[in-house]
């Protein structure tokens, strides 16, 4: 038996057309992606360390893969309208508003970013840290946009602005949050059960991101360029599931063998998806 430590690094960067130029090494990897935000763009929020106990670390191997956009791209969403007196006090510490609609974000070269891929291995334990996921109110915008912890942990709603704002969460399985957090303070939640849902600020409407609150051993989010990657997975047959806020959830298939890493490539569109669970419903 070993214990694994996973460190995950959540890039605030987004995009409607997402910037995956190659030319950004450091991009390749959803770890490193604070370099791929764009110029004024908050930095990455790094999550605490989750630990995985592995009955036999020997026979681990790892999967990679990218999510892309299958047929013809849609035209980009356009940037979301918000008004002078509505985004004030949202700007500060060199940082502005990001007017960019986040909720499907596709790159040039067609890698679809924030899909939630959820894997269950047989024989792994995750450890529950004691530190807080933390989820920030920042610019007027959630940083990051979609979050993933285990089941059992804590989200911490921090608020960097020193503006008010709302944590008004649509959950089905926890306690539905419906509380304001002033400038400079935060807010603790611990979720207990397995759900994906919204959350939203109500004093600034555009404001939403999404909680993906998971019972599997394994998970990550794509990054920019729609790239994941999986570590310390036991050797197996698996058929891992993914989620998006728009594009709706699915399935895949893969062999990882011991020591190896498995590679991936899923296409995803119009014609691909069933309709994503987790939705806002109204309180």
């Amino acid at each position: 038996m070993k214990v694994l430590l996973s460190l995950a690094a959540v890039s605030t960067a987004a995009f409607s057309t997402v910037n995956d130029d190659p030319k950004t090494e450091c991009c390749e990897t959803q770890s490193e992606a604070a370099c791929c935000s764009p110029e004024g763009a908050a930095p990455s929020i790094v999550l605490p360390v989750f630990e995985r106990v592995l009955e036999n670390d020997e026979t681990a191997g790892s999967v990679s893969g990218t999510f892309s956009w299958e047929g013809d791209k849609p035209d980009p969403k356009p940037d979301l309208t918000i008004g002078t007196k509505e985004s004030e006090g949202c700007d500060h510490d060199g940082h502005k508003v990001d007017t960019k609609d986040r909720t499907l974000l596709i790159g040039a070269k067609g890698g679809v970013a924030n899909i939630v891929v959820t894997l269950e291995a047989k024989g792994v334990e995750v450890k529950i840290p004691d530190e807080p996921v933390v989820i920030d109110q920042k610019n007027c915008r959630f940083e990051p946009h979609v979050v993933v912890l285990p089941v059992g942990a804590t989200l911490k709603y921090e608020n960097s602005d020193p503006v008010n704002h709302n944590i008004h969460t649509y959950s089905r399985k926890n306690d539905v949050v419906n509380k304001n957090v002033s400038g400079g303070t935060n807010f603790e939640q611990k979720l207990e059960n397995a759900e994906s849902f919204e959350a939203k600020c109500d004093i600034h409407p555009w404001m939403k991101s999404h909680v993906v609150v998971t019972d599997a051993t394994h998970w990550a989010v794509t990054d920019a360029k729609g790239n994941f990657s999986l570590k310390d997975v036991p050797a197996g047959d698996y058929k891992a599931e993914w989620w998006h806020e728009e594009l709706g959830k699915g399935k895949f298939e893969f062999t990882v063998e011991a020591g190896k890493e498995a590679t991936v490539k899923q296409g995803v569109g119009a014609s691909t998806s069933k309709k994503a669970a987790g939705g806002r419903r109204r309180r």
